[in-house]
């Protein structure tokens, strides 16, 4: 019986702490809301803005990380100091519930790049299934 209620307050618990996150209204805000949570270091946000079946592209070889466990620790690996990301929107084509959209992302003094990004909308909000930061 312990182990029942154990998994019902788990599984309560995690769609109330998705409940906390703003869903994006717009594909930008989707980067606002990455830039955001990036600068929090809140892996936990940053897993919102991402569909359960999402890619990251992590490297020119074509490594995926796949879902928000592997994209969570894709994206630790960017945290290395107390930083912020700067996105900005360089083109972004909708058709219905999907986006296609090229950004250009730095973190100042770090990294930079061009991403290729796929976004649908569902669920009231705006979510990644490919990112692919640097474009590869």
């Amino acid at each position: 019986m312990r182990i029942i209620l154990l998994l019902v307050f788990s599984i309560s618990f995690g769609l109330q702490a998705s409940n906390l996150y703003e869903k994006p209204q717009t594909p930008a805000e989707l980067h606002s809301l990455f830039g955001q949570y990036f600068a929090e270091k809140d892996l936990e946000g940053l897993s919102t803005l991402f569909d359960e079946n999402a890619i990251f592209i992590v490297d020119e070889q074509g490594k995926q990380a796949r879902g928000h466990d592997e994209i969570k620790q894709a994206l630790k690996a960017f945290m290395t100091r107390d930083t912020k990301m700067v996105t900005k929107n360089v083109s972004i084509h909708i058709n219905g519930n999907d986006a296609l959209v090229r950004s250009e992302w730095e973190i100042p003094g770090t990294a930079s790049g061009t991403a290729l990004e796929v976004m649908h909308y569902v669920n009231g909000g705006w979510l990644y299934i490919i990112d692919n930061p640097n474009g590869f």
